[in-house]
């Protein structure tokens, strides 16, 4: 029976009752299709089989007609146990022969007419309820009509559809065909199939980001809030929005008529952050930079990343720099003191003490406006890290491989870098992240296909990425940064820094996530 169990939504108690009937009939019948709808009838605009029957001897289409059946002078009259009346010209032994008919088309259309050729194909009409008078009418035969009176007897159902399928078989036409299992299976797919429909992947890619953009316009609202402080302190795991949240604070300053410094470690961070929207009027230096540069103060200072530099050293060169010093200047830091400290630069916990004595305003970013859950709950479960609360929607599941053979996880690589491919996710939105660098990355070992379209990340390859190159950097170098499919290798055992590298490379990623251990993950106190 399809479906099984019968539905609890059936308003035909007719209907119903075939249903179980059908259940007990026994050899001879291989499936029973409950409601076929026919979007293409022969002359109407849509139409409905009650029953679909198959089995070795044919396919045959079941009319069931319950409650009161009458016919005065060509009018069909039907009234429901609940008295409701309708009347029809078409008798119900036309209605199943058109329904016969445009079955049979659309199975010649999906299995080829050489196929159905043989196949016998027929109907019946059922009348569980009543009795149809005995004499015979010229519209139709007795063993197409199934009523009370057969239904009362012995095993009345099975009988009387061996009597129809005997009858249509012996029709002309040579339409004698005995039915296998593997025809009966084409059928009743083709009548009913089996499938599961699922999100493309560039969909699941296009829902996830509406909902990281909806979080974005939150991240910016509790900014309001905040950003009237002359010092903030923010702190808030990966996917928190500190980049971005870091950009605005420095564009609300600048166009405010502030002299403004962003600043972090990172220098491809730094020239991304420069290139965006709003950002003409901020001066953006890598720390590098400003401790080797002139001796231009400021009057509000933006760092991001902040824990790779919140040690007196490097404090010490933005106190130089900002008017009023890190004592009573404006300044906002964001950070990570918990999961990426360490990774570059160092976060001196003395130092941190000395900020927040300073009694800047501080704020906790709990949102998580980069990853999706399947991204969130990987990276908890594998660092035991905090990410936030995600927000983010729905996205692929993340893929770990898990293999310490290097050349069976370069062939996983190519085998995902293949599938983000078939399913028409650009190159570009793609990022190749190791721990190491790449001559000695798996991502060397990549077939040549993929290893001649890698560009080490820069500043113009993370700006104007070609058509079909695909990015690699290393995960320190990509702090602060995001891209929509990340493949993580390297981060096995071998690795020192393993649970830093996995929390910076895992959060990378907005949608995609795939990911090469090269052996177990133990997550272990010492390794943080």
């Amino acid at each position: 029976m399809v479906p099984d169990p019968i539905s609890p939504l059936m308003k035909s108690a007719a209907e119903a009752e075939i249903y179980r009937r059908l259940k007990l009939v026994e050899a001879g019948w291989s499936f029973a299709l409950h409601s076929l709808n026919l979007p293409a009838h022969v002359w109407k605009r849509v139409s409905e089989i009650d029953f679909v029957l198959a089995g070795r001897r044919g396919v045959y289409v079941i009319e069931v007609k319950g409650g009161y059946v009458g016919c005065t002078n060509g009018v069909w009259t039907y009234r429901d146990r609940t008295g409701q009346e309708r009347r029809r010209k078409e008798s119900p032994f036309a209605q199943a022969t058109s329904a016969m008919f445009t079955l049979q088309r659309r199975l010649e259309e999906r299995l080829g007419r050489d196929t159905m050729r043989n196949i016998p194909i027929g109907f019946a009409v059922v009348f569980p309820d009543c009795q149809i008078p005995e004499q015979t009418s010229v519209e139709w035969d007795e063993e197409t009509l199934i009523d009370r009176r057969q239904l009362d007897r012995t095993d009345g159902l099975q009988r009387s559809l061996g009597r129809m399928a005997d009858y249509w078989r012996a029709k002309p036409g040579g339409r004698q065909a005995t039915l296998d299992e593997p025809l009966l299976r084409e059928v009743l797919q083709a009548l009913r199939p089996d499938f599961d429909a699922v999100p493309t992947l560039r969909q699941i890619v296009t829902d996830a980001e509406a909902d990281l953009v909806a979080l974005t316009a939150g991240q910016y609202r509790t900014l309001d809030q905040w950003a009237t402080n002359p010092r903030l302190l923010v702190e808030g795991g990966a996917g928190t929005g500190k980049t971005m949240l870091a950009a605005e604070l420095a564009r609300r300053s600048a166009a405010s008529g502030k002299r403004t410094l962003f600043t972090c470690r990172s220098q491809v961070v730094a020239g991304f952050v420069r290139h965006q929207p709003g950002m003409q009027d901020v001066h953006v230096v890598p720390l590098a930079n400003l401790m080797a540069g002139n001796d231009t103060h400021f009057d509000v200072i933006v760092v991001d990343e902040a824990q790779d530099m919140v040690n007196f050293t490097d404090l010490s060169c933005l106190d130089n720099r900002l008017v009023g010093g890190l004592s009573d200047g404006s300044w906002y830091l964001l950070l990570d003191s918990n999961n990426q400290r360490g990774l570059v630069g160092s976060c001196d916990d003395e130092a941190l003490d000395y900020l927040r004595s300073l009694r800047p305003a501080n704020l906790v970013l709990q949102d998580n406006c980069r990853n999706t859950r399947q991204i969130v709950t990987s990276t908890q479960q594998m660092t035991g890290a905090d990410t936030g609360v995600s927000s983010a929607g729905e996205g692929p599941d993340v893929t770990v491989v898990d293999e310490p053979d290097r050349s069976r996880r370069a062939a996983a690589a190519a085998a995902e870098l293949d599938r983000l491919h078939d399913n028409g996710i650009p190159n570009t939105d793609i990022i190749l992240l190791s721990p190491l660098p790449l001559q000695e990355s798996l991502f060397a070992d990549l077939p040549a296909r993929w290893r001649h379209r890698i560009d080490v990340l820069d500043l113009h390859t993370l700006r104007r990425p070609a058509r079909g190159r695909i990015a690699f950097a290393k995960v320190e170098d990509f702090k602060g940064l995001e891209s929509r499919f990340i493949l993580l290798g390297d981060v096995g055992p071998a690795d020192p820094g393993r649970i830093r590298n996995l929390y910076v490379g895992m959060t990378r990623a907005r949608v995609g996530l795939w990911m090469a251990t090269g052996g177990q993950i133990h997550q272990q106190e010492d390794d943080r």
